[in-house]
């Protein structure tokens, strides 16, 4: 593969990972803080209350994930090509996982509004619990781990990358522990949980576009 087509493939991922980024904190940003409890009630209330916000939310990061589909795409073949199959194999799976269920819970948030007015406190409890349990963290944890490992053998990005991505893997790993043997959907700790999401992905996509970088001003 030539430094030139490696390089497009680098700003690709970079571009997708950047966009995936900008659309995804919309979404958070549309969702609001949440209801302040559990109960279907309150849960109901706060839904019907964003429907729009809620609803523009879940549009942003339906177009996030696909998004992200440009970020991961590329980095499969450049790790295939530089003889990391077995890494290029583990990239594509946590990647699609991460996708589907990210889409999974669109679905079950989407499904939450549009119960939120019909009266169904048990339908209404079941979908809050389902979007709030859905494991995406656990998938997110998988992305870390396989990036970070990336980093470290495959170099696309400098090996203090790799580490932070490992670190990032174990703290959405605990994440996904507490999101299990928790009373409630969704905790404050949460909140944190997506903030370290989000800095880790701006810093895997700043190391891909430092690379395209300094691949292009090498050649």
């Amino acid at each position: 593969m030539s430094t030139d087509a490696g390089s497009r493939r680098l700003r690709l991922a970079a571009t997708g990972g950047l966009t995936f980024v900008a659309l995804y904190v919309v979404h958070r940003v549309r969702q609001g803080g949440g209801p302040d409890g559990a109960d279907p009630a309150t849960v109901a209330t706060y839904n019907v209350t964003h429907r729009g916000a809620l609803l523009a939310s879940e549009i942003a990061v339906g177009l996030a994930l696909l998004a992200f589909l440009a970020f991961l795409a590329p980095l499969a073949p450049l790790l295939w090509q530089a003889g990391h199959e077995t890494l290029a194999v583990a990239l594509l799976a946590a990647g699609v996982l991460f996708v589907a269920m990210g889409f999974v819970s669109l679905t079950a948030e989407t499904a939450l509004v549009a119960v939120a007015d019909s009266n169904q406190p048990a339908a209404i409890s079941v979908l809050n619990q389902f979007q709030g349990r859905v494991p995406n963290v656990l998938a997110t944890a998988a992305l870390a781990a396989v990036n970070g490992l990336a980093a470290l053998r495959a170099r696309l990005v400098r090996r203090w990358l790799g580490y932070v991505s490992l670190l990032a893997a174990a703290v959405f790993l605990l994440g996904f522990i507490f999101s299990v043997v928790g009373s409630t959907p969704e905790g404050g700790p949460s909140i944190f949980g997506i903030a370290a999401f989000i800095v880790w992905m701006l810093l895997v996509t700043a190391g891909l576009a430092r690379v395209t970088t300094e691949t292009s001003a090498g050649a």
